[in-house]
């Protein structure tokens, strides 16, 4: 299954929170293995790798540039960018290996004039984002904003993990993130069931 296109992503509940306040905190995810994941500040590329014990592909990927005011919920003003400012929306699907399951389904938006080299990053769709940024060769924290579960596309009733987060550059957010894990890989369950 492929990932939707990106005018079916503004139809996805993806919220960019500027908060900070996880909704759901990661202690509630049964499995450790996910907790470490989806509260790490590291290269989750490189985590869900190990996880999979392969290296993950592109599978498919569209970028599209987008005016601020039309970005999915919050991630504008978590850019700190006018409503209309140029962003760059990517969308990626990436899996294990050559012919491997899907790993995670990925949304980024992504204001370009904080960091050069970020754009040929993110419209490259031969390696994941994560080894992009890697290679341009620039410090790049993380913030991890929120955690949760959300339905995983074309599966009813299967919830997933994801995880929100912002990557600066300097003292600027330049990338919001929101990543979406196969639930038959990264366990969703949450203690309780809840």
């Amino acid at each position: 299954m492929l990932w939707p296109t990106l005018s079916l992503l503004a139809e996805t509940d993806v919220v960019f929170q500027r908060s900070g306040e996880i909704r759901q905190p990661v202690s509630l995810f049964d499995s450790p293995a996910t907790r470490m994941l989806l509260s790490s500040e590291g290269l989750t590329t490189t985590l869900l790798g190990a996880w999979v014990g392969s290296r993950l592909r592109v599978r498919r990927a569209e970028c599209r540039r987008i005016p601020g005011g039309t970005a999915p919920a919050g991630a504008a003003a978590l850019l700190g960018v006018a409503e209309e400012s140029e962003l760059l929306v990517r969308a990626s699907l990436l899996g294990a290996g050559e012919d491997g399951p899907t790993v995670s389904m990925n949304l980024v938006v992504a204001r370009l004039d904080k960091c050069a080299g970020l754009e040929r990053c993110l419209t490259d769709a031969t390696v994941p984002l994560g080894e992009a940024l890697h290679g341009l060769g620039t410090g790049h924290r993380r913030t991890v904003l929120d955690v949760g579960c959300r339905p995983w596309p074309g599966a009813v009733g299967r919830l997933a993990a994801f995880k929100t987060y912002v990557l600066w550059h300097r003292d600027d957010p330049v990338l919001a993130i929101n990543e979406l894990f196969n639930p038959d890989l990264v366990p969703a369950a949450v203690l309780g069931g809840t």
